[in-house]
């Protein structure tokens, strides 16, 4: 008898030590202010606050935009990388060409110096009237191009004949003859440079 009034003693103790709350009219199940219906305690881990809840949902619909965002910024990051190689390229095709295109400009003002003056030795060895009667009929840049790769004492006389016949002709020869002096300015310092 005493082992079986000792068993329950100790479920007895037992329980009201573990769930207190339980127990009818127990002082450790309290109220708000407000609330007819008592605050069921349970064990901590079942515990469950509101605040928390809610602080819960929104650390989690932060987390989501976060989420969200970084995906944003990582296809941003893939176009950005993508349109980076595109310029690239882009970039380098017309370095390509434009290298391409210097050359060949060098290339084709070399052939043209190399025809002029030919063609300055040309008009140098024909006669002043021959000379100056062809280039009455090309554009004063073709002539200006020519005659600057002549000696003086070859383009001096072909000017006087090129001057010699009318105040228009007059004009024009005075504003190639100009135009000489400019260049020759101009290719002057060159040719001190190479030499």
């Amino acid at each position: 008898m005493a082992l079986t009034v000792g068993i329950l003693a100790y479920w007895i103790t037992t329980f009201i030590l573990i769930r207190p709350h339980l127990l009818p009219g127990s002082a450790l199940r309290p109220t708000f202010a407000g609330d007819t219906s008592p605050f069921d305690f349970g064990p901590s881990w079942q515990f469950k606050n509101p605040e928390l809840d809610q602080m819960l949902g929104e650390l989690r619909e932060e987390r989501e935009a976060v989420q969200r965002r970084t995906t944003e910024l990582n296809e941003w990051e893939n176009r950005l990388k993508a349109e980076h190689q595109e310029v690239l390229a882009v970039t380098q095709t017309v370095y390509r060409v434009q290298q391409e295109i210097d050359e060949t400009i060098v290339r084709v003002k070399e052939e043209e110096m190399a025809n002029l003056k030919k063609l300055a030795k040309v008009y140098a060895s024909m006669s002043p009237d021959g000379a100056a009667a062809i280039l009455k009929e090309m554009q004063d840049d073709q002539v200006v191009k020519i005659l600057v790769y002549m000696k003086e004492d070859e383009v001096a006389p072909i000017i006087e004949t090129l001057g010699k016949t009318g105040a228009a002709n007059a004009r024009r020869a005075a504003m190639i003859s100009n135009r000489i002096r400019l260049s020759i300015s101009r290719v002057q310092p060159k040719n001190t440079k190479s030499q």
